[in-house]
């Protein structure tokens, strides 16, 4: 459950900006100041499930683009070899630099 709304929230800083305002709002609300469904429906003038529907559409919506894009996959990737690479180079030896350099070669920034 917890990963769920932490992957929501990362799908949401990549692909907000692709929702419509009301989605994108109704999702910040959520996820970002943890706001009821009925505080939300006050805020946006819904009801609550009317709330929990655009909630439900969205994450859909958010989960359609990482499926279509893989945005989130690729900085996941990115922010993973990234930190493999600045290890091996903190190490300081020749060894660890020239995988340090063949990570950093094969991300493809």
């Amino acid at each position: 459950m917890l990963e769920d709304i932490v992957r929501k929230g990362r799908l949401l800083d990549v692909y907000g900006p692709l929702l419509t305002e009301r989605q994108h709002r109704c999702m910040e609300l959520y996820f970002f100041m943890d706001l009821s469904l009925a505080e939300i429906g006050e805020e946006l003038h819904i009801s609550r499930q009317g709330v929990y529907d655009m909630l439900h559409r969205a994450g859909n919506a958010l989960e359609e683009y990482e499926r279509r894009l893989h945005l989130l996959e690729r900085i996941d990737t990115l922010r993973t070899g990234l930190s493999e690479a600045v290890s091996l180079l903190e190490q300081g030896d020749a060894v660890q630099i020239e995988k340090a350099k063949h990570i950093l070669h094969h991300l493809d920034i």
